[in-house]
């Protein structure tokens, strides 16, 4: 099944209905050859069943499916160049390691010798290969992920299909395991596609991401993009958490536009050209605080401060301007000012090119 269109799947306008709820409504999307691709959203946005189309296990009513460009859409699971791994492993539980991994090429009938080599390999890869003559049973939870992984590799798929698979794992490990399977996928060269609803996990792993929301696609784009460059509400709130400002244009000038807000006016890097309200997007670790000053910077604001959390790397602060509520957040680098403190006043700097244009 080759096509060579340099993109490993395309969704052209798929939709997926069960009964009166439509789970997917209308995707269309391009992933990549040796991309590793996320789809991020919370759950029953639609993603596991987007995963489940284009395994196969699921069949769309409308739009088209193509692997490596070809048309996928009346090819059964079995036949298609894809591989799942899932959040429960689904090992067998009566079979040991090798037996496991082996399972997928005995059943396509690949000789002996080679299911021999390629089972070593992966095992080796995936580091199970002390591991081969236990049953899943005496298995940890890393140890099944890892088997898993190596069972849907060794079929050498063109795409691997991977069902949010650190899920169940405690978050040391996750957080080990990610790192493995970056590194994985980059010496396979094996598109991945990757459902997940953890923000943080999507960005680390990542070269691009589709952001879901009610069966649809709210943004696709590297991780750095939607999380600097957010377009709708919703992005900006899902993928870590923005204050919104509402905004009313007052005037334009050649490299900036100055606005009304309920913190008073402030100037923005750009302003859409055919809307003279809108709403703002600033994320907590753009702004920044002091505890004295005059005030007359452009963009700082007096503020009180209402809670303070300490977060390990960082202190979050909760502060009101008026009707306003804000949030900013500091890195603990060293010693806060005292005066940052609950019940205080301090004074905040919101970078004109720190608020973002929402669409929405």
């Amino acid at each position: 099944m080759e096509g060579g269109t340099g993109f490993a799947v395309e969704l052209d306008r798929v939709t997926r209905r069960f009964g009166g709820v439509v789970a997917l409504d209308g995707v269309s999307l391009s992933v990549r050859e040796g991309e590793f691709f996320s789809l991020l959203g919370p759950s029953g946005c639609g993603k596991t069943t987007l995963l489940r189309v284009i395994a196969g296990l699921e069949t769309a009513d409308a739009g088209k499916v193509r692997i490596n460009g070809l048309d996928a859409d009346h090819r059964p699971a079995h036949l298609r160049p894809v591989n799942t791994v899932f959040q429960s492993y689904a090992l067998f539980p009566h079979l040991n390691v090798w037996q496991n991994i082996a399972f997928g090429l005995r059943m396509k009938k690949v000789p002996a010798a080679e299911i021999e080599r390629r089972v070593k390999a992966i095992s080796r890869l995936v580091q199970v290969e002390e591991l081969c003559d236990r049953r899943p049973s005496q298995l940890s939870g890393g140890q099944k992920q890892r088997v898993a992984l190596a069972r849907a590799i060794v079929n050498e798929p063109k795409v691997l299909l991977l069902d949010e698979p650190l899920a169940a794992l405690d978050v040391k490990l996750r957080k080990a395991l990610q790192r493995e399977l970056r590194g994985l996928q980059r010496r396979l060269g094996i598109t991945f596609i990757y459902v997940t609803h953890d923000q943080e996990e999507a960005l680390v792993l990542s070269d691009r991401i589709a952001l879901m929301r009610d069966g649809r696609i709210d943004q696709v784009g590297p991780g750095r993009e939607l999380y600097e460059r957010p377009r709708t509400r919703f992005a900006s709130q899902f993928l870590g958490s923005c204050t919104l400002l509402e905004a009313a244009l007052k005037r334009r000038e050649p490299r900036r536009a100055f606005v009304d807000t309920a913190v008073g006016e402030l100037a923005v890097a750009e302003a859409p050209a055919d809307r003279e309200r809108f709403t703002l997007a600033i994320r907590p670790e753009k702004i920044h605080l002091a505890d004295n000053g005059d005030g007359s910077r452009e963009n700082t604001i007096r503020v009180r401060i209402e809670a303070v959390v300490y977060a390990g790397a960082e202190t979050h602060y909760e502060l009101r301007a008026g009707s306003q509520l804000l949030r900013a957040e500091m890195m603990n680098t060293r010693q806060p000012p005292p005066g940052l403190a609950a019940g205080r006043d301090a004074l905040a700097w919101l970078p004109p090119e720190a608020l973002i244009v929402l669409e929405d």
